[in-house]
């Protein structure tokens, strides 16, 4: 069951989310499957309040494939769910999984003539993936500029952290999709509380993935009096 803290809590930098991920990984721990599942339990929850179609942007990172393994499991609750590759690289078996649940495929131009018909957006464009430009490009870009000029915006869920937000430092530049939600897995990343990221995040839940043993050799960037509501998809069936 999912509660509320509000608290000082301890946020991150992206390479000490990856340092304590990694042994875990090397373990074979599902994380990105632990990820999803609560990513999926947050967007059927707005579903519930606002039903409608499902819009999931994917990048080629695992924030991209933790959406599509998440749009798998809205196939059943939402009027229907589109995918969109903003990039030729993507995370096939999260891919495949969520087509043979039902979600389809579609075009950029496709989901910018019907963008006014989603409840919901899944941004999964970009992750905490070291980049030296952070900013959104192509049909990313063109896409996320196309909601941005809505009167009427879909909700938004934030995989991870909102795609263009550095991870680290907070800062972005201006074509970013700000986020209703977002769901951040293993900790709490310090942009989120930095810079833009407070205005940007929205409400967040932080899903627990077991990385606190090895968060506690990691020195936190920042803690910050911040509410989130902590989820652990581990306990799930």
């Amino acid at each position: 069951m999912a509660e509320s803290a509000a608290a000082r809590v301890a946020a991150y930098t992206a390479d000490a989310v990856r340092a304590a991920e990694a042994p875990l990984l090397a373990e074979g721990r599902p994380l990105m499957r632990w990820a999803a599942r609560a990513l999926a339990g947050v967007a059927i929850a707005e579903l519930r309040v606002a039903p409608g179609a499902v819009l999931v942007l994917a990048g080629a990172g695992d924030n991209g494939g933790d959406a599509l393994f998440a749009a798998a499991d809205l196939v059943a609750v939402a009027d229907r769910v589109d995918v969109v590759l903003v990039r030729d690289r993507v995370h096939r078996e999260a891919l495949d999984t969520a087509v043979a649940a039902g979600a389809r495929v579609v075009s950029v131009s496709e989901a910018s003539t019907h963008v006014d018909e989603y409840a919901l957006v899944l941004d999964g464009i970009l992750g905490i993936g070291r980049l030296a430009d952070r900013r959104l490009r192509g049909s990313a870009r063109a896409l996320v500029e196309r909601l941005l000029g809505l009167a009427n915006r879909p909700r938004v869920i934030a995989v991870d952290v909102p795609s263009g937000l550095d991870p680290d430092d907070g800062t972005a530049d201006a074509v970013i999709l700000p986020a209703d939600v977002t769901v951040t897995f293993g900790a709490l990343k310090a942009g989120l509380v930095r810079g833009r990221g407070p205005q940007l995040a929205g409400r967040v839940h932080l899903v627990d993935l077991g990385l606190e043993p090895y968060l506690r050799r990691a020195h936190p960037a920042v803690t910050a009096a911040v509410e989130v509501v902590r989820e652990d998809p581990r306990t799930r069936a």
